[in-house]
């Protein structure tokens, strides 16, 4: 499906900017350092509360993208097809039920961050725009999972190599 290549680039042109800017801004901070004694204020909560939590959150949906996370295949690779299915389909719902519960876990967390206005530990950066991430990212991956369940249920494919391979395969 064109959408989901869409968004698997997308999510990765997102995580490629957030770790140039990274190192970019690390890299100049390193040398105003060490050359000027002028350090870039505020750079390791710049990195540790937006730069890494942009780049660890986008690759969870990206990864389930592009069938990256960690898979135990030995027992479904001797279960005939439809049996097969079935436990995929249960370990798709039960990823699709922890992915919604962390959504609301981390959308509460995120009004609550936003509602305090919270900052960097000691510094006047704000943080609490991040938090928000959170949500959105397992709301995606739940429904990255409910579109393998759909997958699956339809065409009985229980592994893809590749984006959406499943998605476009004929009916």
């Amino acid at each position: 499906m064109r959408f989901l290549h869409g968004l698997d680039k997308t999510l990765s042109i997102f995580t490629a900017i957030a770790v140039i800017l990274m190192m970019l801004h690390i890299v100049a901070h390193a040398l105003m350092r060490a050359f000027f004694n002028a350090p870039i204020y505020g750079t390791n909560e710049l990195v540790a509360y937006w730069y890494l939590p942009v780049v660890a959150l986008l690759g969870i949906p990206a990864a389930q993208l592009q069938r990256e996370h960690i898979s135990v295949t030995l027992v479904l690779e001797r279960l005939n097809t439809t049996t097969a299915a079935v436990f995929k389909i249960f370990a798709c719902v039960f990823g699709a039920l922890l992915s919604l519960g962390f959504a609301w876990f981390g959308f509460a967390e995120a009004m609550d961050n936003m509602e305090m206005r919270s900052t960097a530990g000691v510094t006047d950066i704000i943080t609490w725009p991040v938090y928000f991430l959170v949500p959105v990212v397992f709301i995606l991956l739940g429904i990255l999972y409910v579109l393998d369940i759909l997958t699956i249920a339809r065409t009985g494919d229980v592994e893809a190599d590749e984006v959406g391979e499943h998605i476009d395969a004929p009916v």
